[in-house]
């Protein structure tokens, strides 16, 4: 099932524009430098900060997600040119709207790797909720799948509530069809029973409150 990912908020746009200004207003000192057939070593300043920039932000846009993809057994989000990002649903523990996280990142974000450069990506430490993994373009249709053992992932699909809906009932699908199989070991039950105490406690916490986003951590 094909999910697409909700196009940028107006933060993240305007984020992105303006380093990208940024980037172009610190070359135009080369531009006019090599149309005006000039040497100055002074230009190696703004090309050394230009060069950075432009490193980031591409590595930003090849990390953006694209697609989502709810298979038989897994959760798979498609990046721009990075290698896709699959997770399995026996390392799934549920999925909810992560509707509380509309603010972030102007409140309530204590660390970000990118909080709007392309969309908000990579590792988040949150407050009150602690680590986050975000893979997200648009901050009001914020959905938070939680990991077993692992920080949750916080994504952003065009139509997240049908998006919800569709990766809880697949994965309870694929767990009964691994209890029909003789998949002993594989239920949700026996991969609790099998995971740290912290995610054990992640789990139950996520279960209870069905319908809106917990932190996964709760030994912090």
């Amino acid at each position: 099932m094909r999910f697409e990912v909700a196009p940028l908020d107006a933060y993240a746009s305007r984020i992105t524009s303006g380093l990208a200004y940024l980037g172009g207003v610190l070359m135009l000192p080369l531009l006019f430098a090599y149309l005006a057939n000039l040497r100055w070593a002074g230009l190696i300043v703004p090309a050394a900060l230009a060069l950075p920039l432009a490193i980031f932000m591409l590595l930003c846009y090849a990390a953006q997600p694209s697609l989502y993809l709810i298979e038989e057994y897994a959760l798979v989000i498609i990046r721009r040119w990075w290698r896709p990002l699959r997770i399995p649903f026996d390392q799934v523990s549920g999925a909810s709207s992560a509707s509380t996280l509309a603010d972030v990142p102007r409140s309530g974000l204590r660390f970000a790797f990118n909080p709007g450069i392309f969309g908000y990506l990579g590792p988040f430490r949150l407050d009150p909720y602690g680590e986050t993994f975000f893979l997200a373009t648009n901050r009001a249709r914020l959905v938070a799948v939680a990991r077993l053992a692992r920080p949750p992932l916080i994504l952003s699909p065009a139509r997240p509530r049908e998006f919800v809906a569709a990766l809880n009932e697949r994965r309870s699908q694929a767990a009964l069809d691994q209890l029909t199989n003789g998949g002993a070991g594989s239920s949700d039950a026996a991969l609790v029973q099998d995971a740290p105490a912290s995610s054990r406690s992640a789990f139950v916490s996520f279960e209870k409150q069905q319908g809106c986003y917990v932190r996964h951590r709760t030994d912090r």
